[in-house]
């Protein structure tokens, strides 16, 4: 469940790239994951294995509601890196050019001297086998005689001869000085962040929030844990915990107050959320202007707070909500 806010953490940084909000820090991953229910979708591809889509790695992808929700709780805010980049890396100077290359240039080296190294004692681990497979032979050979009664020593040594591998010439070990360095690629532009982590410097950028975003900052401020839903035909896939300790509890889908339900919707939501072992929740904003007590909700409990479902500990961004679950009885 979650836990306590920790008050010195920074805002979190929330990068917008063509349309999409990503995390490329995973200190930030976990941070949101542990405090704010957040756990979304691996999307990069691991630099081993990046021909496969199934263990994924960094950025995570959020969607847009926890960007939007993280916003409001001033958790995070949201950079377009289509502007701040070129506006970044136009307002740095000289020095600061020279510093960045340079540091560069020292991780280049210190990547090269850990590959010398590397290749070194594989070469050395080589040598080793060599020679013991060498010892290996050369005592089978001599059993081999023996038994025989003689002959065959020099076709043996011979053959020994004609297969031996040419003797690698030992190579002087290189100072750092002498290392020129690989030529590195930056996987993140951290340097280009400011030093104060206060929003104000970058300001958040809006977010596109879809319809159903006060269902899900409804189920969010309850403590729940969602995830995108399309894999059971719903808005989202809602957990009492961590997706890593528990299954889902609901499949949920968002309606408008005004929003015509037919009888084939909750028949079919009904019965696919029990046909996978889940409940059918439905629900929408208020927006008529009433509240939840002259709607008659007043003195109903929600299951979650039945069971006391832990809440997040910031502060309620939710508009008012009605919910609804189904669980049919008949297959």
């Amino acid at each position: 469940m979650a836990s306590a806010v920790s008050p010195a953490h920074p805002m979190v940084r929330i990068s917008r790239v063509a349309g999409r909000y990503l995390l490329f820090d995973i200190d930030d991953v976990m941070y949101l994951r542990r405090n704010y229910n957040i756990c979304s979708v691996f999307v990069g591809t691991i630099p081993q294995n990046p021909q496969q889509n199934v263990f994924m790695g960094l950025p995570l992808e959020l969607m847009p509601e926890e960007a939007q929700v993280l916003v409001e709780k001033n958790a995070a805010y949201i950079a377009d890196d289509s502007t701040f980049h070129p506006a970044r890396l136009a307002a740095f100077d000289e020095p600061s050019r020279r510093a960045y290359v340079e540091s560069l240039k020292n991780q280049g080296k210190r990547m090269q001297m850990a590959v010398i190294e590397s290749n070194s004692r594989n070469i050395i681990k080589s040598q080793g086998k060599s020679k013991k497979n060498k010892r290996q032979k050369g005592s089978e050979g001599s059993s081999t005689t023996d038994i025989d009664g003689g002959g065959g020593d020099d076709d043996a040594d011979s053959s020994t001869r004609l297969f031996d591998p040419a003797p690698i010439p030992q190579q002087p070990a290189k100072s750092p000085e002498d290392i020129e360095g690989y030529i590195l690629t930056p996987t993140t532009s951290s340097f280009l962040l400011p030093s104060s982590s206060n929003p104000a410097i970058q300001p958040s950028v809006p977010v596109d929030v879809p319809v159903s975003y006060p269902l899900f900052a409804h189920l969010h401020d309850k403590g729940y844990y969602m995830m995108p839903g399309l894999r059971f035909g719903c808005d989202y896939n809602v957990y009492p915990g961590d997706p890593l300790r528990f299954h889902s509890h609901f499949v949920a889908v968002h309606f408008g107050w005004d929003e015509e339900i037919t009888m084939m919707d909750l028949v079919g939501g009904g019965r696919l959320g029990t046909t996978v072992k889940k409940g059918y929740l439905f629900g929408g904003a208020i927006t008529d202007g009433s509240s939840l007590e002259e709607n008659g909700n007043a003195q109903v409990r929600s299951r979650d707070e039945e069971v006391e479902q832990p809440r997040l500990s910031t502060k309620s961004v939710a508009p008012p909500v009605r919910t609804f679950c189904l669980e049919w009885a008949g297959m």
